[in-house]
């Protein structure tokens, strides 16, 4: 088979999908699709090439097909064991680095941190040391290999805990970074197969409301955040928006909320 009847080719696949699954397969740049559209595919190229196909046909998200997903002008990589990394996360990162002001003396923590996106970005941005926690031992693992694979290793720490359980007490932070599940029940029935069926649901679901790890991590700030600290939130509504303002205010934070390129409540800042 050619290059260019495996990209015509699978109906009920975008032509993206094709050329992206193409690429990983025979790895191959854009640009090397594009000029040799007349080259045979390999036999054993095109057992896989066909096998990775049929993945997709079935729902599987094309990145965890390839392995990795560009977030924030890196790659990172991703398999089952963690959430991919969305846009809408990037609001909450570039919020955070405006709030550092460049200080590189911050002790960083990246609450519920699955691929460690959100803390790599933050430690290669500002050069500050970062934590990375998760429940999942599975997705540390994935995490650590990230932090390697650009270069911040040396900058972060990983720790397989429920929230603070395996912390000690007093251990605070200047700067909390959460993005914890905050999809409600009723939302996770109306999820695209591709998130569904395929990314963890530990990594999505967040209860009736979407709240439950959210009121556990406020309820246990106290001594978590330094005086003049940080607490940022990715959230999914304005109803939770509402719901999270209103307990960190209880918990002595003052707090605003900023919306996404659609605008939608999407990060929630606390400051103390």
């Amino acid at each position: 088979m050619k290059i260019r009847q495996a990209i015509a080719g699978q109906t009920g696949l975008s032509r993206t999908d094709r050329v992206a699954i193409l690429r990983y397969v025979c790895n191959l740049t854009t640009e090397q699709v594009y000029t040799n559209l007349d080259a045979e595919i390999s036999d054993r190229d095109l057992e896989a090439l066909e096998r990775a196909l049929n993945e997709r046909m079935s729902g599987k998200p094309l990145a965890y097909i390839t392995g990795k997903r560009e977030f924030f002008s890196e790659t990172f990589a991703v398999n089952e064991s963690v959430l991919i990394p969305r846009p809408e996360t990037e609001i909450l990162i570039e919020e955070a680095l405006r709030r550092v002001h460049g200080r590189k003396d911050r002790l960083i923590l990246d609450m519920g941190c699955g691929s460690g996106a959100i803390g790599a970005i933050m430690a290669k941005e500002t050069g500050s040391r970062v934590v990375c926690v998760d429940i999942s031992y599975e997705a540390i693992r994935v995490a650590r290999k990230n932090a390697e694979s650009i270069g911040v290793g040396h900058l972060m720490e990983f720790i397989c805990s429920d929230l603070f359980e395996s912390f000690k007490p007093h251990v605070c932070f200047d700067m909390i970074l959460a993005n914890l599940p905050y999809v409600t029940h009723e939302e996770w029935k109306g999820l695209m197969r591709d998130v569904r069926d395929f990314e963890p649901r530990l990594a999505l679901d967040g209860g009736e409301d979407g709240l439950d790890l959210y009121r556990r991590l406020i309820v246990s700030l106290p001594g978590r955040l330094t005086p003049a600290g940080d607490i940022l939130l990715e959230i999914g509504s304005a109803w939770q928006a509402r719901q999270l303002k209103a307990m960190l205010e209880e918990a002595g934070l003052d707090n605003r909320v900023i919306n996404d390129y659609a605008n939608k409540e999407r990060v929630l800042v606390g400051h103390g």
